[in-house]
């Protein structure tokens, strides 16, 4: 009996093992997550897929009302949202975004967002989902 009860208890303790690893995100998983976090992202479409087969989504940011400050807001805010197969990938694309001047980029887990044209609230609230996501581990 005392042998059982330790199999048990290792076979327990290898699922929490395993499931003690990066977070993974799906792309409607994220947008709700950072939507939690105040980022008023809209998720669209699958626009295309990166040469290892990962989805490109099509994301904007939803439209918040009357809140919304014309001066602030120029009307553009649309990119793209990649679901990378796990963190490593994810860091790679990252990279990638970065190197591009005209890219603003952000990475939570294994996706990546990557934006044009983004204006400074959008920019400061994203910001502040995606890290409050990273802290949340």
């Amino acid at each position: 009996m005392r042998i059982a009860g330790a199999a048990t208890l290792i076979a327990a303790l290898a699922t929490l093992a395993a499931g003690c690893g990066e977070k993974q995100f799906s792309a409607a998983g994220f947008v709700a997550a950072a939507n939690g976090q105040g980022a008023e992202l809209a998720l669209g479409e699958q626009i295309s897929s990166t040469d290892a087969g990962e989805p490109i989504m099509a994301v904007r940011f939803a439209a918040a009302g009357s809140e919304r400050n014309p001066q602030l807001h120029t009307g553009q805010g649309s990119g793209s949202l990649i679901v990378a197969a796990d963190a490593a990938s994810a860091a790679a694309e990252f990279d990638r975004c970065e190197g591009s001047a005209d890219l603003t980029c952000f990475r939570a887990a294994n996706v990546v967002l990557e934006f044009e044209g983004m204006d400074a609230a959008d920019r400061a609230r994203v910001s502040g989902a995606v890290s409050a996501l990273a802290s949340d581990r």
